[in-house]
């Protein structure tokens, strides 16, 4: 069921008795720039740590326990071109309590976005003030994670310098530092007034009485067209982008960035998922198999696909000495599936392996969530049949989708 609140902002209610809880999501979209990242993660820190009503973190805290432990969460993600601020709720269904604790999470959740903590005009200093500290301790402490610093060292490797894909979705914290007050207000406006906004409900709910609640929030309308863009494609690069860096560390790090131009929903999609999952996202992996177990090489080493923004990655980690036979095993490791020399057992074990994940998914209420919104954003209906589309995937698609990698960028983080 989806209910259109104003011009640009959509309820969506997915009812099921599947959980004793009901989640609310509430996703705020705008085109990713190089300069909103970091100021709306502050923001989404600063709106679920106090409110007018509930000024500081305790208050909050209380009011959650009063409603019986909801949990409330607050993050900023990226999908494709698309910033995403997202405000979660979970709460206990309204049919297990015999209690309307739907119109109390839904009044908490106006008072969080609508009356935040203000002084003087803009958002509260003081509080954003913590919060910046708060957000900047943090993101120098995954610095300190050496497999995160590395990943993300892959990626401004294999990002164009100008692509808006250089800054990370959470900001960095040389962008916290000089966020200013009246650079936080404004984002709390514009995101308030233009961002594209889906309301997305799931639990065994009543969808009358949840539509009531939404339709008396004061929205306005607002024109966004992020179906339109919402891919990040990037030309292939005539040079590999190769660079490393010394670190007191006893893991080394290599990292490898492929082109793969091959997005959510294309033909090719399911094809590029199983690849994959056989390249070296599952425990059947060629990965796995011949360079972590077999070769003695890695310590881990495994891959990922990003289907909204074109690229594939292998991650590993390795001791510093064996760093080019590693990098060649890997390599070995793709030009076997470019050549099809692949085996039909294991392939089946990969396809289970993923379909497995698929029915997991299922009876997790955020997959639900995650999906819904993804279609909100594509502004178009996703498939109902993975499974299917999985089990159906043969040799030659697989083949077809691994000649399309193109390795564009190494980072090797030596730990000598």
């Amino acid at each position: 069921m989806q209910i259109s609140l104003a011009r640009g902002v959509r309820l969506h209610i997915i009812p099921t008795d599947k959980y004793t809880t009901t989640r609310i999501l509430i996703s705020f979209a705008t085109k990713q720039t190089k300069q909103n990242s970091a100021v709306r993660n502050l923001l989404v820190n600063l709106l679920i740590n106090g409110m007018q009503k509930y000024p500081d973190q305790t208050a909050v805290a209380r009011r959650l326990s009063e409603m019986y432990g909801a949990e409330l969460d607050g993050y900023v993600t990226r999908i494709g071109t698309v910033h995403n601020l997202r405000i979660s709720l979970n709460i206990v269904n309204d049919n297990v309590l015999q209690h309307r604790l739907s119109n109390e999470a839904v009044h908490f959740l106006h008072d969080l976005l609508f009356h935040p903590l203000m002084e003087g005009g803009v958002l509260s200093p003081q509080s954003w003030q913590l919060q910046n500290k708060n957000l900047i301790a943090t993101l120098q402490s995954w610095n300190d994670d050496r497999q995160y610093l590395a990943a993300k060292r892959l990626l401004q490797l294999y990002f164009v310098h100008d692509s808006i894909m250089q800054m990370p979705s959470v900001g960095t914290v040389e962008a916290l530092t000089s966020i200013s007050p009246d650079q936080l207000h404004e984002a709390y406006c514009s995101m308030i007034a233009n961002d594209q906004i889906d309301i997305i409900v799931v639990g065994n709910v009543d969808e009358t009485h949840y539509q009531k609640l939404f339709e008396e929030w004061e929205f306005s309308d607002r024109d966004q067209n992020l179906s339109r863009n919402i891919f990040y494609r990037q030309d292939l690069k005539t040079e590999i982008a190769d660079d490393y860096d010394f670190d007191d560390i006893q893991q080394s790090k290599l990292d490898l960035a492929y082109r793969l131009p091959i997005y959510f929903s294309d033909k090719e999609y399911y094809p590029a998922l199983v690849m994959n999952g056989l390249f070296g996202a599952s425990p059947y992996s060629l990965l796995f198999t011949n360079v972590r177990e077999k070769a003695s090489l890695a310590y881990y080493a495994s891959s990922g696909y990003r289907p909204f923004n074109g690229y594939a990655f292998v991650q590993s980690g390795i001791n510093s000495q064996d760093r080019d036979k590693a990098q060649q095993l890997i390599q070995r490791q793709l030009m076997t599936i470019q050549d099809g020399k692949i085996n039909e057992r294991q392939l089946d074990r990969v396809k289970k392996n993923i379909i497995n994940g698929y029915l997991l998914g299922q009876d997790n209420p955020a997959r639900l969530v995650e999906r819904e919104l993804v279609s909100a954003l594509m502004n178009r209906q996703l498939d109902n049949n993975e499974i299917m589309q999985i089990e159906d995937v043969n040799i030659s698609e697989i083949v077809n989708v691994a000649q399309q990698m193109k390795l564009q960028a190494v980072y090797f983080l030596d730990g000598r």
